[in-house]
């Protein structure tokens, strides 16, 4: 999970940017969670304590956020679509394929051994909010990958699962040429995963997504969340998130701490 907060900390000054510079300095002075971070740590929580209803923690962290957001230098900017449904009280499932179910995901691949109960807990963990089947199916794709990273750290692999999912993988140069903004899973899911695939390491992967002109913090936590299962988050990147997100949210650091001692983490 703390590769898709390391993500979403490195390109929550780059959402709406259009960043195109894959250079940019790694962590900035307002870089912080945003709602992607928050969601996901709302997933680990309804793991860690054994419960299979994700929609209590997913909806509570909008009323967290408003009672101690305050720390944090720049917005959560949860999706309007899923405030709203929020604010109208979570009413029923909403049809929903942006790539929020996506980028919070990633607790579950290393919460479960078996791909099955992955793939089981994707869906749960999506259809509060994202129960359109592309919601669904990002959500599945994204956990698939991770759970096949952390089993074989290869990324063939890892490709042969995704392209399971949305058959071939864009190249990395017609993402650089041609993505813009996007928020749909079908938009962004198979990019991320063409992403983590095709570089070398966490960081390279990272600053990738982050400069493609697009929805730059939840493809850097798309992107991470299964880079993170192939190569790791190196130590200074892991330190500086951790500390940022405690500064920020605190709370959220300390959930890492037992998400990985129970699931482990790399």
């Amino acid at each position: 999970m703390l590769g898709a907060i390391a993500g979403d900390i490195i390109g929550s000054v780059h959402e709406f940017s259009r960043n195109e510079d894959a250079g940019f300095p790694l962590f900035a002075e307002k870089s912080c969670p945003t709602d992607d971070s928050l969601l996901t740590w709302a997933v680990a929580e309804t793991i860690l304590r054994g419960e299979r209803d994700y929609k209590p923690r997913l909806v509570g962290m909008v009323s967290y956020y408003e009672k101690n957001g305050q720390l944090a230098p720049l917005s959560a900017a949860f999706g309007g679509g899923f405030l709203g449904w929020v604010y109208d009280g979570a009413p029923g499932e909403r049809d929903s394929f942006g790539n929020g179910a996506a980028m919070r995901v990633s607790p579950v691949a290393w919460a479960f051994d078996d791909l099955e109960s992955v793939l089981e807990h994707a869906t749960l963990s999506a259809r509060p909010s994202h129960a359109h089947p592309e919601g669904i199916k990002g959500a599945q794709a994204v956990a698939a990958a991770i759970w096949t990273a952390r089993k074989t750290r290869n990324p063939a692999a890892v490709r042969a699962v995704a392209e399971n999912f949305y058959g071939p993988l864009p190249d990395l140069a017609e993402i650089r040429k041609s993505h813009s903004y996007n928020e749909t899973c079908q938009g962004c899911v198979p990019e991320c995963l063409a992403i983590a695939i095709g570089t070398p390491d966490f960081e390279s992967a990272v600053r990738f997504a982050a400069s493609v002109r697009g929805d730059a913090d939840t493809l850097a936590a798309i992107t991470g969340s299964v880079s993170q299962a192939l190569w790791g988050v190196p130590r200074a990147i892991r330190e500086q998130s951790l500390a940022i997100a405690a500064r920020c949210y605190p709370g959220m650091e300390r959930t890492v701490a037992e998400f990985e001692a129970k699931f482990g983490g790399y």
